[in-house]
């Protein structure tokens, strides 16, 4: 079964010591996010967002100290709401504790709770909190345990197990860590790793001035503006949350996930001085790749972005090409207006040339390339507009949006985006359809409204257009995306939402004559109960419904119950899944969030019939041990052979087991 696995969740570490509403409300609004995400872009990164929010709930944001920037990684906070609390903080003096925060202009009593979560509510904080030093190391293994065909032919170097370790220091005013990573299939210890893993990722952060500038050393990653020039990491698109479309400029951040190619190496600083920030950063970092030589220049084809090393051409691609990349951005802040300049230069090592195709006729190839973009933010009561414009190659590309919120219980969003076809970055993640910043027209409105007590409604539509072919494509074309859900808190124990998403895009159909795009049409209904039974047991029942259309029609059910123990004293958890899944085949797949080990979760595709069930727990040895432990299987019905090729098991089923144990030192 093909499976996403994204790291560095804390779901579950949050509610050991937050509110259980809290809790679930953060855990809903992640999963939502995620699936929609997923269904778009299956290689979406969403773990620096995770490992941000980690970090948040360990070291609270002091909320009587802490300036705007500082509230930008609580994602689930649109700019009206920060606004509105920094007004109120600045209006009525220190914010004492999260039941104050539903006084707040457009917070309820969940959002007060949610944001709680992450902050500190001190006014001065003990001079001893400065010194106080943090220690986590983390330990894990995951194995598939059937055999499959590349490990019998020994085609795959390494073992069957995935094998995972980090540690992170936290102490004044530094912050240091090392993650080390091997997947299944490569070597450790042995053959082409005979340094250990196959991947290694560490950093430095020094703080000065009282946090408010530092230098990062290692590995990091940059947001910047709209995401135009750069931004690298999980980069908020459309959801659920319609009112949550505007980028927060995070700038330079430590990188601590499992991504091997997305992030920078080198250093980078954040340096504060009046209403100015300036960041540099600088990079010289390996990446995978297919080389070539033509007329005894090196050259290379294609970048390889799986992070996977365990077949002899996977080895010989691995860290093949440099690049060098610098740049900085200049930030200046006046009342309600912020401005920002982002500059950048990447030069690789050998020049890219890529396959002659018409679909990539506009994309980047050659040795090095420069981006330049200014960007904005204006906040005026309840109106937010916000925006980015960029240069490269003569090529120019822009997003500009506006939210507005005339009462807390209503609120509108709009964005508009135009990004040539001759436009392009190599790290840049704007608001687009499409995961590459190139080739792109579109209009996307939002609403938001609760329109009686305990209901929520949030819908968007969004229109879309290409100027130049694709991959996909075969000629230039146009499509849509709509999306409407429900949420109604039947009490305080019970949530129902209902959801209905619909998709029209071109796809091209390849004939023996010719070649004409077709549109695709994908639309999911989606039914979701949560109930709390008491304190101790919660039940989750989702019904759903996938339909597929292009040059055939197909369609997919998916019904999953879940069971939930969490013990009073928080020693022991455990998660249980049933599912039933039955599409027609690997277009009307079905994407559903499971539980996982702490900072890990995954989100499956089901397509084909099969059962899947899992068990997943927690168990507190000590004070500072923790075990987790994860088992699941599923059974496809009518097959004798699951997978192709180096990943194919023999067999109708596919079972996992997962180990992980947690030192906080």
């Amino acid at each position: 079964m093909k499976k996403l696995i994204l790291l560095t969740t804390f779901l579950v570490f949050v509610g050991a010591v937050r509110g259980q509403h809290a809790e679930q409300a953060l855990q809903d609004r992640l999963q939502n996010l995620l699936e929609q995400v997923l269904e778009d872009d299956e290689n979406s990164d969403v773990e620096q967002l995770i490992n941000d929010l980690v970090q948040l709930a360990d070291s609270p944001i002091p909320i009587n100290r802490a300036v705007e920037a500082d509230f930008e990684p609580l994602f689930f906070l649109n700019p009206i709401q920060l606004k509105a609390l920094l007004t109120y903080r600045d209006q009525h003096g220190p914010v004492l504790s999260q039941y104050e925060l539903a006084s707040v202009d457009g917070f309820d009593e969940v959002l007060a709770e949610l944001t709680g979560m992450f902050l500190n509510f001190e006014t001065e904080p003990p001079v001893a909190k400065y010194f106080r030093v943090r220690q986590e190391l983390l330990l894990r293994a995951t194995r598939l345990l059937e055999q499959q065909a590349a490990f019998k032919t020994g085609k795959f170097e390494g073992s069957q197990e995935k094998l995972y370790s980090r540690y992170r220091f936290t102490g004044k005013d530094i912050q240091f860590g090392v993650t080390a990573e091997k997947d299944a299939g490569e070597s450790f210890f042995a053959k082409s790793n005979s340094a250990g893993f196959d991947f290694y990722s560490g950093f430095a952060r020094l703080q000065f001035q009282r946090g408010s500038s530092s230098v990062v050393l290692g590995d990091y990653v940059v947001q910047f503006g709209q995401g135009l020039v750069a931004w690298q990491g999980f980069a908020m698109g459309k959801s659920a949350d319609v009112d949550r479309i505007a980028r927060f400029n995070q700038g330079i951040k430590p990188y601590s996930s499992t991504d091997e190619n997305n992030f920078m190496r080198g250093a980078g600083a954040d340096i504060r001085f009046g209403s100015f920030r300036l960041q540099p950063f600088v990079s010289y970092k390996a990446f995978d790749a297919n080389t070539d030589s033509v007329n005894g220049e090196l050259l290379f084809t294609s970048m390889q972005t799986s992070g996977l090393h365990r077949t002899e051409s996977e080895i010989e691609d691995k860290n093949s090409v440099h690049a060098l990349v610098g740049g900085a951005h200049l930030g200046f802040q006046t009342g309600n207006l912020q401005l920002g300049l982002t500059g950048m230069h990447t030069r690789y090592e050998f020049p890219l040339q890529r396959a002659d195709a018409l679909y990539n006729r506009y994309l980047f190839a050659g040795e090095q390339i420069s981006n330049f973009g200014i960007n904005y933010r204006y906040a005026l009561n309840r109106l937010y507009l916000f925006g980015e414009t960029a240069h490269a190659d003569g090529a120019l590309a822009t997003v500009n949006g506006v939210m507005f919120q005339p009462v807390g219980q209503l609120a509108f969003s709009a964005l508009y985006r135009n990004i040539a076809k001759q436009y392009n970055t190599p790290i840049g993640a704007a608001f687009t359809e499409n995961s590459r910043v190139n080739d792109e027209q579109g209009l996307f409105f939002g609403i938001r409204a609760l329109p009686a007590a305990g209901l929520t409604i949030n819908a968007y539509a969004d229109f879309f257009e290409y100027k130049w072919i694709k991959y996909t494509t075969a000629a230039p074309g146009k499509g849509q995306e709509l999306m409407c859900r429900a949420d109604y808190n039947l009490n305080r124990s019970w949530r129902l939402y209902v959801r209905y998403f619909y998709e029209r895009k071109p796809l091209k159909i390849s004939s023996e004559k010719l070649r004409y795009n077709q549109d695709q049409v994908r639309q999911g209904l989606r039914a979701q109960l949560d109930g709390e039974l008491n304190s101790q047991f919660s039940i989750r029942t989702r019904l759903e419904h996938s339909f597929y259309e292009h040059d055939h029609n197909s369609d997919g059910f998916l019904v999953s119950q879940d069971l939930a123990y969490h013990h009073v004293n928080n020693r022991s958890k455990m998660w249980i899944r049933l599912a039933y899944f039955d599409t027609d085949d690997y277009d009307a797949r079905i994407y559903a969030y499971e539980n996982d080990l702490l900072y890990q979760f995954s989100i499956p595709a089901f397509y084909g019939e099969g059962l899947r069930a899992y068990v997943n727990g927690k168990v507190k040895i000590c004070e500072k041990v923790e075990l987790w432990l994860k088992c699941a299987r599923t059974w496809f019905f009518g097959v004798d052979t699951l997978g192709s090729g180096n990943t194919a098991i023999d067999g109708s089923t596919r079972s996992e087991l997962k180990l992980q144990l947690r030192f906080k030192i």
